[in-house]
């Protein structure tokens, strides 16, 4: 059975795994309204009858009777249902299902036919029979054709296209019962025609059935007597794990939620109607926005389940559910508030169910899904029964409907807490990752690179404070994160943060017993993080890398994943702009890419492969932001220049504007790639060499991706020039060869820094000058002074090193050449286009041109 168990865990969906459950879905949802459907025809019915009757009968009850006939099955022939799913193939129980109800509505329309109720009622229990036998089957199936990986989604789309037709069931027969009793006069008329159409449209469904592909049974259990009565065991074996336990618990307690929900719509348009003429379509109105809401609460958590099964949305839909049923106690019975409260109940109970529904099918043993699936199919029946007997329990002692929704509110509200309690790392990070999906919009590359199983040391750069909740949105795997060991003794809500969310804690102080830990973290299959640069850039690029993980990936004998995270500096958690938080965001949403290398075996991990797999996904990731999109277009607006001779700014700008866009972004990209550096700030004045190597980058890129104002220097430009642009602009920076740097010292700026694209470096000059490395038009490197800031590990980070050109960009990978050689490539040479530069670069990124 682990085999079998394996072999779902790794199953992809082919074409005609996707083509079987589309048309399973489509079973199901037209098994699903033929029987609410035909319910529905009989309680409008009865009530009929009953008007007809002299003492007026007891139509009123028939939906007790109804209901509790639909559940009597599920709770007395689960066992047989459970055993057939695991015993033959669900294929085939499928098929036999769509047989046996195109036989029971047969007899249903013979009996209506006859004007014989009691042989009607005895058809709706066979319809529940057969919706007993079919359940687990159908359930069972999903995983079976999709696998794991889009199980939330695939057990989402066939529950709620299930719970969406039972609902057109219910709705469509209240109009049409109204619509044919009102031209016939006559009940047992007004019922029969609609229900011989249903049968006929059942046949196709039959045929549709054998196209199914066919899947093997995984148990080979024979029949015995005892499984008549195992009902104590498949509650057993749904209650025997904790996980399965209290999620199956939650379904049902979404069908007592919906069984009291349709019963009060029932009553409402008793209420509102007498039961006469018109009362099968206000019943029909009142269930079509309890369906409403289910069908977009199902939409929503679906999506929301599409990547991971996401059990935050529980304890979300619970309070939903409970506020729409406070505001329809508050709301009179004939208000169109009653049927918009009654859609954000549907949703909010859809919002619960989705996510639960999932993790019970992606947790249970595949040789016993059968049974477990049966045993929950019981336990939502005995919830369905209960919801009968609330109800009927409720009215009988004169509770009115505010009041029944009153107490409903209430049970729901216990059933919040209750689950917040249980899953509260679930619910607080849903509900973190929604508040930051508000201001990051994201776009994960190659995330299918995560293995699916077993331990894995994600490796990624570190520019923000709020990095883990990226990784975290990014991932599908939940990912647990190393953390400094004084956040666990610190008082108040941050400790029980890191505990809440199974942070690994390390001390700096025992580095052997930090590494151990984090080792047995992964070797006991979890996916950890470890920042091994082990503090935040505040220069843009990346630090150097700590060898640390490479230990404990030997340890644990995992993988070392390299992850990328591209366009956070900007973000008002990084420390772009010298400063951390005290600062305006740019833009809402902040977009961000995050992009997931290739495993590295342990035996192959390395700082230095570490470091060049960050660089190509970080090349990579570059190449994706949507600026890069259309580069003509953006040339194409008016850039201002604020002084300095335009003839040679236009002439420049008209040679830009005239090169093939694949060069035209390799600009854009390389300006983008220096506005990650902290040397020019966003709007700020700078003065640029016209006649300096990657003069366009600067004047013309930077203007474009970072707003940079520009004063264009030449030949000709003054001291007396310079001097008058430092006291009108506040020129922050200077960017050109020695020609410039010899005028720039002569007019003593009192601010500036010069940026020296001939390699000069000078930093304790009046004015300081960092080199530049420029390379055939390309800014590959950048220098700074170094950046100062109190951090948590108030390391020392180098802006500058005596002999370099400065950091490697972010956006350039890299790879080893000849002798002395690197061989450079990224969207700044255009696609596929390796430079091989003579150059040298140490384990902080720091270059070196030969």
């Amino acid at each position: 059975m682990e085999d079998h168990r394996e072999r779902e865990e790794h199953h992809r969906a082919s074409k005609e795994d996707e083509r079987s459950f589309w048309t399973m879905v489509g079973l199901a949802a037209q098994n699903a309204f033929n029987d609410k459907a035909a319910q529905f025809f009989l309680i409008p019915l009865a009530a009929w009858l009953a008007l007809q009757s002299a003492d007026g009968g007891n139509g009123g009850d028939m939906k007790y009777i109804l209901g509790g006939l639909i559940v009597a099955p599920f709770i007395f022939l689960s066992p047989i249902a459970g055993w057939l799913s695991d015993r033959f193939s669900k294929t085939l129980v499928m098929r036999a299902g769509m047989m046996l109800q195109l036989g029971v509505l047969v007899m249903i329309s013979f009996s209506i036919y006859l004007k014989s109720l009691p042989l009607g009622i005895f058809g709706f229990f066979l319809l529940a029979v057969q919706s007993t036998l079919l359940s687990p089957a159908k359930k069972g199936l999903v995983k079976e054709m999709v696998g794991s990986e889009r199980l939330g989604f695939a057990s989402g789309v066939l529950e709620m296209a299930s719970v969406l037709a039972i609902c057109v069931g219910q709705i469509v027969s209240g109009f049409w019962f109204d619509s044919r009793l009102g031209e016939t006069h006559d009940g047992w008329t007004a019922a029969y025609s609609p229900l011989v159409i249903l049968t006929v449209f059942a046949v196709p469904a039959v045929l549709l059935s054998w196209t199914l592909k066919y899947y093997p049974s995984p148990s080979r259990r024979p029949f015995e007597t005892k499984i008549l009565w195992e009902h104590v065991g498949q509650l057993g074996e749904l209650f025997g794990e904790r996980r399965l336990k209290w999620s199956g618990m939650g379904v049902a307690f979404f069908w007592f939620l919906g069984g009291f929900i349709n019963l009060a719509a029932v009553q409402l348009a008793e209420l509102l109607t007498g039961g006469d003429e018109g009362f099968g379509s206000e019943m029909a109105w009142f269930l079509a926005a309890a369906s409403g809401g289910i069908v977009l609460g199902g939409l929503l958590g679906s999506l929301a389940c599409r990547r991971n099964i996401e059990l935050g949305l529980v304890p979300i839909g619970s309070l939903v559910a409970v506020l729409g049923c406070v505001m329809m106690a508050l709301s009179p019975l004939d208000s169109i508030w009653m049927k918009v409260w009654l859609v954000v109940t549907g949703a909010g109970g859809a919002l619960f169910l989705v996510p639960l529904n999932a993790y019970v099918q992606d947790v249970c043993d595949p040789s016993k899904r059968g049974q477990i699936l049966a045993g929950l199919n019981l336990l939502d029946c005995l919830a369905g029964a209960g919801a009968v007997a609330f109800q009927l329990f409720l009215s009988k002692v004169g509770v009115g409907m505010s009041g029944q929704f009153l107490c409903m509110a209430a049970l729901t509200l216990v059933v919040t807490g209750f689950s917040t309690k249980l899953m509260p790392q679930h619910f607080v990070r849903f509900t973190l990752l929604s508040v930051f999906r508000i201001f990051y919009r994201q776009k994960v590359l190659h995330a299918e690179r995560m293995p699916e199983e077993g331990g894995v040391l994600i490796v990624p750069n570190h520019v923000t404070y709020i990095d883990a909740f990226i990784l975290t949105a990014a991932s599908p795997r939940p990912i647990r994160f190393l953390m400094h060991d004084s956040y666990f003794e610190k008082d108040g809500i941050l400790r029980h943060f890191v505990k809440l969310f199974d942070t690994v804690p390390i001390s700096a102080t025992k580095a052997k017993e930090a590494i151990q830990t984090a080792a047995d973290a992964v070797a006991e299959g979890a996916v950890v993080c470890i920042f091994p640069e082990g503090q935040l850039t505040r220069s843009g690029a990346m630090n150097e890398l700590k060898r640390g993980f490479e230990m404990i990936a030997r340890k644990a004998k995992c993988p070392v994943m390299p992850v990328y995270m591209d366009g956070l500096w900007g973000s008002i958690f990084s420390f772009e702009r010298g400063v951390l938080f005290k600062k305006v965001p740019y833009r809402i949403p902040y977009g961000v890419t995050v992009a997931w290398g290739k495993p590295i075996p342990c035996r192959m991990s390395s700082s230095i492969s570490v470091r060049k797999s960050l660089h190509a996904m970080s090349s990579e990731a570059l190449e994706m932001r949507e600026i890069l999109a259309h580069p003509g277009k953006l040339l194409d607006r008016k850039i201002d220049l604020l002084d300095g001779d335009r003839a040679i700014f236009e002439k420049m700008l008209d040679e830009v504007r005239g090169l093939p866009e694949e060069e035209q972004r390799a600009l854009i990209a390389n300006a983008l790639q220096v506005a990650e550096s902290p040397a020019f700030s966003k709007k700020g004045v700078i003065v640029v060499d016209s006649s300096s190597a990657a003069a366009a980058v600067f004047a013309i890129g930077l203007p474009i991706v970072h707003q940079v104002r520009v004063l264009l220097a030449d030949e000709y430009t003054a001291v007396s020039h310079i001097e008058e642009w430092n006291l009108s602009f506040s020129v922050e920076a200077f960017v050109g060869g020695e020609s410039l740097r010899h005028k720039v010292t002569q007019a003593h700026p009192p601010r500036a820094v010069f940026y020296h694209t001939g390699g000069e470096l000078d930093h304790e000059a009046q004015v300081p000058c960092y080199p530049v490395g420029v390379v055939e038009g390309k800014v590959l490197s950048m220098s700074t002074e170094h950046p100062n800031a109190v951090t948590t590990t108030n390391q020392f980070q180098a802006g500058w090193k005596d002999g370099s050109v400065g950091r490697l960009l972010p956006g350039f990978a890299y790879q080893d050449g000849d002798y002395e050689h690197l061989i450079i490539s990224g969207v700044a040479y255009g696609v596929d286009v390796k430079h091989a530069l003579k150059a040298t670069m140490d384990v902080e990124g720091f270059l070196f041109l030969v």
